[in-house]
């Protein structure tokens, strides 16, 4: 069911991609690479052709490179090497930015904390609860507020699925909090990020300048009504319309000038962007990929976990980029819906040899 929904999510995204008349605002010919190349094929290549007895080997890859890249950040991050892109103010390593390097962090920073509580060799937990932490570290080195933001969100909602125990609850919370307080009060990168948030929303409760990084995110919300209207509302303008319609809609439109709207067309935020695309219809096909990965029914526990944490993790990824914009995200979210969709096949064959 996954599959099909997530196949006919693209189907209907592909088929509402009209050809654009102005191709300077037109990402239908890079939606179709990016979609078809980073995510698509990749999880249909994944869940026909991985062996299900290589699934952890495939998840212990992704840790061993996710520690790989955390030594190189570190490196930058005391000078003694360079990459392409890091600096020692923000040290990522091989990704093109500090959103994706972020977004990595914080998933594996979740999918470890699984591995650390469930292990029971303890010179493993030992080196688990060392990653954990330097891993930790590093995403807030990092100037990526949407892996710390996903972070947050994702292990609050993972506590109240998993802890049963309100004063155990209440502990998780707690240590949660006061290690983002001590991330602000000793990671200048963090500091700053998060006082140029709060003057972003200082502007933009006084009507200020709104033409920030989050003020962007925060005024996609308000510009629904300028969007959506009953001519698009059911299929949507298509996905290769689309930047060019929200760029002149909102340039004759809008109230606010923001550079992001008005020149790219862009929004920061998957949800609307889909809707602005495909409509009502398509934002539906797209929430129903999220749905069943809350309500799928696996019985492997690390399998279950990472569709919540996937799940959650994602939505959170959508309302401050658009997913399917960065190859790196798309890549992620398709390696780990393939694992999950591979793992409820393989255990549906078993029920059903069985039987």
């Amino acid at each position: 069911m996954l599959t099909l929904l997530i196949l006919l999510s693209y189907t209907w995204s592909t088929s509402q991609s009209t050809i654009p008349t102005h191709f300077y605002y037109s990402d239908m010919a890079g939606y179709f690479y990016r979609y078809s190349m980073f995510f698509l094929f990749p999880m249909i290549i994944i869940f026909t052709k991985l062996k299900k007895e290589f699934i952890p080997m495939v998840i212990g890859s992704f840790i061993l490179a996710m520690i790989v890249n955390e030594l190189i950040s570190y490196g930058v991050f005391f000078g003694l090497w360079t990459t392409l892109r890091g600096t020692p103010e923000n040290p990522i390593p091989f990704h093109k930015n500090h959103i994706t390097y972020s977004a990595y962090l914080a998933f594996t920073i979740l999918l470890s904390l699984y591995k650390f509580i469930h292990i029971q060799n303890k010179y493993k937990k030992l080196f688990l609860l060392l990653f954990l932490t330097t891993m930790s570290i590093n995403l807030f080195m990092s100037a990526g507020r949407t892996g710390q933001f996903s972070l947050f969100i994702t292990a609050i909602f993972l506590s109240f699925i998993y802890i049963k125990n309100i004063k155990t609850l209440l502990m998780t919370f707690i240590t949660l909090v006061t290690v983002f307080i001590l991330a602000f009060s000793v990671m200048p990168t963090f500091k700053h990020r998060i006082t140029q948030a709060e003057q972003s929303i200082k502007n933009i409760l006084e009507n200020k300048n709104k033409d920030t990084s989050l003020g962007t995110r925060i005024m996609a919300f308000d510009t629904i009504p300028y969007l959506v209207n009953k001519d698009n509302l059911l299929f949507g303008v298509g996905m290769g319309d689309k930047p060019y319609y929200v760029s002149t809609t909102l340039k004759k439109d809008y109230p606010y000038r923001l550079v992001n709207f008005d020149k790219h067309g862009f929004l920061h935020n998957s949800h609307i962007e889909i809707l602005i695309s495909n409509g009502i219809i398509g934002l539906l096909l797209y929430c129903s990929i999220f749905y069943f990965l809350f309500t799928i029914n696996v019985k492997d526990k690390l399998i279950k976990y990472i569709s919540y944490t996937l799940g959650i993790s994602f939505l959170c990824f959508g309302m401050v980029a658009d997913i399917f914009f960065f190859r790196a995200i798309m890549s992620l979210f398709s390696l780990f819906l393939g694992i999950i969709i591979l793992q409820k096949y393989e255990e549906q064959k078993l029920i059903k040899n069985e039987n």
